[in-house]
């Protein structure tokens, strides 16, 4: 009568709850251009045990999805997985529970705080010495994790993995171990879903235990030094200038420490794996840094220099960073579109239905970036313009990436200190990219070059 129609069903292996699907998913993200090009630009999975999904690739459906934080789509699924480990704040909370976290935090990401450089600096030439030289092959991946989780330290708690407290609970490489059991946990209990109790969880549980027990001595030293004129104005230190509440705090840094690290290592792997294997690239960013010198590392040079903020989005068009980021519809909605035979009709949504925008084969589509999508190629972003839901490598609406301008920098610098240091840049690894999702999505192999 109204016109509604549902999309599409997917066929699947499991009818009953459907985890073939999500399994695909997390091993090879590939699977959603595939599924893009079998099924259309919306489909629905239907399992008869768990709730549906709807998955979507539609700019207006994506926007209808994130373009409110009181919308009815939430993430509040997050909630179980992650808060044994995160707590409540920005990435498990919607409405009042999202916008004092993001109000709390929106200060240490002023442009005075994402300019200096002064720690960054210093890890970036740490990580460049462990870079074996001579023509050796390396992993670059489990360096740039490591590199970007002592940014992440310094920036959330102060932490100076160089020049650790003394009294610390964990050494830095503890706690980095720790941290990884967190992750794969959390991970865990987003694919088992509500069958997770049917696992041992003991590892991910002393994970959290320890993490909070790390982060909760680096609050008591902040609140410590909280009086001298010098205390920070990032992180803990700005965090603590604006509320009392200790477990507010420590959720917002352990989930602070998370979009610092992840994002940021995962783009520059993603995108030096690519530069590997398109050496006139490599060639003219090295030309670029050296024409420039000293005057490119400055926040303004880093974040306007076209030719590596190109090859920056273009990486994060082909593997972006967060495939996706699913939605739950907590009453019952609509979609504009994707439904019926043609997929242009109204979708009812009913109270429940997952919602998976597919941000991998939306980044793929030939009529916004022209018909050759699976190539690199930096030089296409002198030409198109997407709109914010057409390129969602940082997400769109008021949910959108606090941390954008500072992963696009520190990123810019160590590329660019990477491509002054050396001449050339030779992959080492003729397996294909295959990206596997656990918070983020990197290449299964690693980074060698």
């Amino acid at each position: 009568k109204n016109g509604f129609a549902p999309p599409v069903k997917y066929r699947g292996l499991d009818p009953f709850m459907g985890l073939d699907y999500t399994a695909k998913i997390f091993s090879d993200i590939s699977v959603m251009q595939r599924n893009r090009l079998q099924y259309g630009k919306t489909f629905m999975i239907e399992p008869l045990i768990s709730g549906p999904s709807i998955v979507t690739v539609e700019p207006e459906n994506i926007q209808r999805i994130f373009s409110s934080v009181d919308s009815d789509f939430s993430v509040f699924w997050r909630r179980d997985p992650f808060m044994p480990f995160t707590g409540r704040g920005i990435l498990t909370e919607d409405g009042d529970g999202w916008r004092l976290p993001r109000k709390l935090y929106r200060p240490s990401f002023a442009k005075a705080n994402l300019a200096n450089f002064e720690f960054f600096s210093r890890m970036v030439d740490d990580l460049m010495e462990k870079i074996p030289g001579q023509g050796r092959t390396v992993d670059l991946h489990p360096l740039l994790m490591g590199g970007f989780m002592d940014s992440a330290l310094q920036f959330a708690l102060g932490y100076d993995t160089m020049n650790p407290h003394p009294d610390a609970p964990l050494s830095r490489d503890q706690f980095s171990s720790i941290w990884a059991h967190g992750m794969q946990g959390i991970a865990f209990r987003v694919l088992t879903g509500r069958l997770n109790f049917l696992f041992p969880m003991t590892k991910f549980k002393q994970a959290c235990l320890q993490a909070h027990e790390f982060v909760e001595f680096h609050i008591q030293q902040a609140v410590k030094t909280a009086a001298e004129k010098d205390k920070s104005q990032v992180g803990v230190g700005s965090l603590l200038a604006q509320t009392q509440d200790r477990t507010l705090v420590r959720d917002m840094l352990v989930q602070g420490v998370i979009g610092a690290q992840d994002t940021t290592s995962v783009l520059t792997s993603n995108t030096i794996h690519l530069l590997a294997r398109h050496p006139a690239l490599w060639k003219a960013l090295r030309e670029e840094v050296l024409r420039r010198g000293d005057d490119l590392f400055t926040f303004d040079a880093l974040r306007s220099n076209e030719l590596i903020q190109n090859m920056l989005s273009e990486s994060l068009r082909l593997r972006p960073v967060f495939p996706a980021v699913d939605r739950v519809a907590i009453r019952d909605t609509t979609l504009p579109t994707g439904g019926g035979k043609d997929g242009t009709s109204p979708v009812l949504v009913k109270a429940g239905t997952r919602v998976q925008p597919a941000f991998y084969a939306l980044h793929r589509e030939p009529s916004i970036y022209g018909p050759n999508v699976e190539e690199f190629d930096p030089h296409r972003w002198k030409n198109i313009k997407p709109s914010q839901w057409e390129f969602m490598a940082f997400g769109g609406g008021p949910r959108s990436c606090m941390g954008r301008e500072k992963s696009l920098v520190e990123a810019a610098y160590l590329l660019a200190k990477l491509a002054g240091r050396f001449e050339t840049l030779e992959p080492r690894d003729d397996r294909p990219w295959t990206g596997i999702m656990v918070f983020t999505c990197a290449n299964k192999y690693g980074c060698l070059v």
